[in-house]
């Protein structure tokens, strides 16, 4: 590794734009898959109840644990990250990831073991949420700090599509085995399918990663050891307004997403009794949508700031929220798909601007640490939190409209913190810095 590489631009932006979206789309598609399983069938293989409401509601929660333990991922892979480098740590999150989704395609089931079924599972799943911990602000990196100034936002927006990449792909995964297996062949073993590939991508990730260098800044902020020794600290110490900022601006869109791509599903299949093979297509399309509107939100942050988009996705997510919900319960698969598809253009746009603003919310020196607990806690608190509190306002009478006033709260919030986010030059002018080191 070289640190006297004279400008981001000597790296190839292909190179840059494929470690930053294979590797994370490899990683998102082993965290979509257990999403998907756990809304379709952990409920009855590992938490088996009289009330299939009450067994989504266990499933749930163990897709909850793996968000909570992110913001440990977080803390212990940003020390890394940021004391060590961001290639090196990046391979060890991509191994660590892809073991435990195989794993998981080889566990017994509560019928087999018993409570030690849903146990082994908790703890693959904790290894998971440890590993996507601390993914996402090292894809981000690896592409922004190589990236020149006025192409940031561009940049950091190659690792938003690894999202949508990993979504469609085991949406499409789990569609084909619904179309090809019965429901009792779904919850005996075809289940496994898609776990056990993850031995098949894994490989291709890291090929990609290892062949790229560590990024042009921290190599130089490494030449001069600016490192700070304990990044988490200096992080609450001196930036503890940005990681609010950053927290709340990511939540509504987290919050939004795992509605409905996942929490939609158990409302679809359980509450509205639409068909598994109905309701599947619903996240083909919110992977669609979200990817294109992703490169349609960096194309109008040119004109109207990253900020600005940002700003106006998150009014949107409030505004859709009930004629959302209010459309799929009509139980008519074409106003499913709209409410879905509707959400995702907010999602998308919001998401594929944020990656870059919350980024240089932080100085180099914790840069990874502290993108990546923003990024982690607003996926406890939408990713974690949303599905399993959804769940139970769903449980209390049926009806979607809590849910639909609680996602325009959480919505509401994520307008207010991305109103706060540091305003920028328009395009290619923006190029100074504050006296905090953020450029502005």
């Amino acid at each position: 590794m070289s640190s006297t590489r004279s400008s981001a631009t000597s790296v190839s932006p292909f190179r840059i734009a494929a470690a930053s979206f294979v590797g994370t789309a490899i990683e998102w598609y082993d965290y979509f898959i257990y999403g998907i399983a756990t809304a379709l069938v952990f409920n009855d293989v590992f938490f088996p109840s009289d009330d299939p409401l009450v067994g989504s509601l266990l499933a749930f929660m163990t897709l909850a644990v793996g968000f909570f333990v992110r913001p440990v991922g977080a803390i212990l892979f940003g020390h890394f990250g940021d004391r060590f480098g961001r290639k090196s740590t990046l391979v060890v999150t991509l191994l660590l990831m892809g073991g435990a989704t195989f794993l998981i395609g080889l566990l017994p089931t509560y019928a087999t073991i018993g409570v030690a079924a849903p146990v082994l599972l908790v703890a693959l799943r904790l290894i998971q949420g440890l590993a996507v911990g601390g993914e996402w602000a090292g894809a981000v990196l690896i592409a922004t700090e190589n990236a020149p100034e006025r192409k940031k936002t561009l940049y950091g927006s190659f690792a938003q599509f690894g999202s949508p990449g990993g979504l469609l792909v085991a949406t499409l995964v789990f569609t084909a085995l619904s179309k090809n297996v019965d429901a009792g062949q779904l919850q005996s073993w075809a289940w496994r399918v898609p776990f056990l590939a993850s031995a098949l991508l894994v490989p291709l990730g890291l090929f990609i990663r290892m062949r790229l260098a560590e990024t042009a800044e921290y190599a130089k902020s490494a030449g001069r050891q600016e490192q700070a020794r304990v990044p988490f600290l200096s992080v609450l110490r001196r930036q503890s307004r940005q990681v609010l900022v950053g927290t709340f601006a990511f939540s509504g869109v987290f919050l939004t997403y795992y509605l409905f791509t996942s929490f939609v599903l158990t409302y679809a299949t359980e509450t509205l009794d639409m068909p598994a093979s109905v309701a599947l297509p619903s996240n083909v399309i919110a992977a669609v949508v979200e990817g294109a509107f992703i490169y349609i939100g960096v194309v109008a942050a040119r004109r109207i700031t990253a900020r600005m988009v940002a700003v106006v996705s998150a009014f949107a997510l409030l505004l859709w929220s009930g004629p959302a919900f209010a459309l799929m319960h009509t139980r008519e698969p074409a106003l499913l798909y709209i409410a879905v598809g509707g959400a995702m253009v907010f999602v998308g746009t919001a998401y594929g601007v944020l990656a870059g603003e919350v980024a240089e919310l932080f100085s180099k020196d914790v840069r990874y640490t502290g993108s990546s607990l923003c990024y982690h806690l607003a996926a406890a608190v939408g990713g974690g939190f949303g599905p399993v509190i959804a769940t139970y306002l769903l449980s209390i009478n049926g009806s979607s409209w809590p849910v639909a006033v609680f996602t325009g709260a959480v919505s509401l919030l994520t307008a207010l913190a991305c109103v706060a986010l540091p305003k920028r030059e328009v395009g290619r002018a923006a190029t100074r810095e504050s006296v905090a080191g953020v450029t502005v």
